[in-house]
């Protein structure tokens, strides 16, 4: 390789004006400076809520298929975490989710949370996605994590209401036989 000052002089871009010295060398600058930093820009990933639940169940699924309910509560408290503006549709299923794995890893507290946070997103969820809710209905853990909490508490007409969303829900009559049985307590 020759050293700078005896090689030739290089032709300027195409698309830029033809400069002199100094000026030349700016334009040079800025035409590079537009094009690096227009290249930086990163377009924001936009998912639909099906791909954003179809993300959630499966990255459950491999969280419990691995470690148990004990990891698939970290993974759903980790999305929770990393995930800052979820449809509400999206927080059914997840809190629904975690009501279950926190119950079965004694973590009673974080289930009652996420029994009356999944309470709350019921209603979106029914509107929003109606297909993937219609498909997950019969395998819904919040009423029946609801109503063991409120029976735990001694709170039987608590009970009661979740019995009788469950039924309106159409779960069947595996919520009126405990409907029946909860009101022969009282």
């Amino acid at each position: 390789m020759f050293p700078r000052f005896l090689q030739p002089p290089k032709q300027p871009p195409p698309n830029l004006p033809q400069f002199r010295g100094v000026a030349r060398g700016l334009a040079v600058c800025a035409a590079l400076w537009q094009s690096v930093a227009m290249a930086d820009r990163i377009a924001p990933i936009r998912k639909t809520t099906a791909e954003i639940l179809a993300d959630l169940l499966a990255g459950h699924e491999e969280a419990l298929r691995f470690g148990g309910p004990a990891k698939g509560q970290k993974y759903l408290l980790n999305f929770i975490e990393r995930a800052n503006s979820q449809p509400n549709a999206v927080k059914f299923f997840l809190f629904d989710l975690l009501a279950e794995d926190a119950c079965r890893a004694n973590d009673l507290d974080t289930c009652r949370t996420a029994v009356t946070q999944a309470a709350g997103y019921l209603p979106a969820a029914q509107e929003d996605t109606l297909q993937q809710f219609r498909a997950y209905l019969p395998s819904i853990r919040l009423f029946e994590r609801g109503i063991a909490l409120a029976m735990d508490e001694g709170e039987f007409e608590q009970a009661l209401a979740w019995c009788d969303q469950a039924i309106r829900l159409g779960l069947g009559k595996a919520y009126e036989a405990k409907r029946a049985s909860i009101e022969r307590m009282m």
